[in-house]
């Protein structure tokens, strides 16, 4: 089997999947965005161990776990905060003096990038206003989730048929300018296409401006993990996902777009 069968059949399974659960909203929705987070960090960790750092995992994941709960049910956030103290207070006892400093904050790091980060998604889900009952944030979760895969899924293909002038060569040497520009003119589209059919409440200028942070901005988050990798010499943050590498390869462009998007419908559009 082909890689690119792998990655396209990867999709068709995981995609219904990650929908339901945001249909279903709650737990179960919470659930699926602690998990991407927990393994994301743990993949994280993973690559920081092969230059000589050494994450707490425990201390690291838990915080992680608890700042996405907390986004879903604030009372959470005294627990959160005093574990937080609790590994600052113990820091000092936790890990080896020679690598302390990138040890004590790559484990921190963790909790907020990829699982803080990607608890925006919750934040969307769960966000009640006179405007925005239970289904319409379930579009907008929706819309997240499809600016980001169209942009990856144009942007790759697009770069792969017709791209020449690379991006960023000595950060990740396969994406180009063309597959850049096919990623965001894919995210214009979908974001066009939600404010036709669910997402009426969308004012146009509203629906550009989401395109263009889910297909061009985002686009950054996938340079960013790029670095991390070529930092540790690894390929991809793992094998998790076949045709796709790992959590953190998979969900490093939403990493940027779901804050983003949170941040531009409840400060901008004052939606949420």
């Amino acid at each position: 089997m082909t890689n690119n069968l792998r990655r396209i059949l990867t999709a068709v399974v995981a995609a219904p999947i990650v929908l339901g659960l945001a249909y279903w909203g709650r737990w179960p929705f919470v659930s699926l965005v602690v998990l991407i987070g927990v393994v994301g960090q743990v993949e994280l960790y993973r690559m920081a161990r092969s230059t000589g750092t050494a994450p707490n995992d425990t201390g690291g994941l838990v915080l992680g776990l608890l700042t996405v709960l907390s986004l879903a049910w604030p009372f959470l956030w005294p627990i959160a905060v005093v574990w937080l103290v609790a590994f600052v207070v113990l820091a000092p006892f936790l890990f080896p003096q020679e690598s302390f400093l990138s040890s004590f904050t790559t484990t921190l790091t963790g909790a907020v990038y990829p699982s803080g980060l990607l608890g925006s998604l919750v934040l969307l889900r769960t966000a009640r206003t006179p405007t925005v009952d239970s289904r319409t944030a379930f579009w907008l979760v929706v819309l997240t989730f499809l600016l980001v895969w169209a942009t990856d899924i144009f942007a790759y293909y697009v770069g792969k048929w017709i791209g020449r002038r690379p991006l960023a060569p000595t950060i990740s040497p396969n994406k180009t300018w063309e597959g850049t520009l096919g990623g965001l003119t894919a995210a214009l589209v979908v974001a066009a296409g939600m404010k036709l059919t669910v997402l009426p409440l969308l004012a146009w200028p509203h629906a550009v401006a989401l395109g263009l942070i889910g297909g061009g901005i985002s686009q950054i988050g996938d340079l960013m993990e790029s670095q991390l990798k070529r930092s540790t010499g690894a390929d991809d943050s793992s094998s998790l996902l076949p045709g796709h590498g790992g959590v953190l390869d998979r969900f490093d462009a939403m990493v940027v777009a779901a804050p983003l998007i949170y941040l531009y419908l409840s400060q901008v559009v004052n939606l949420i």
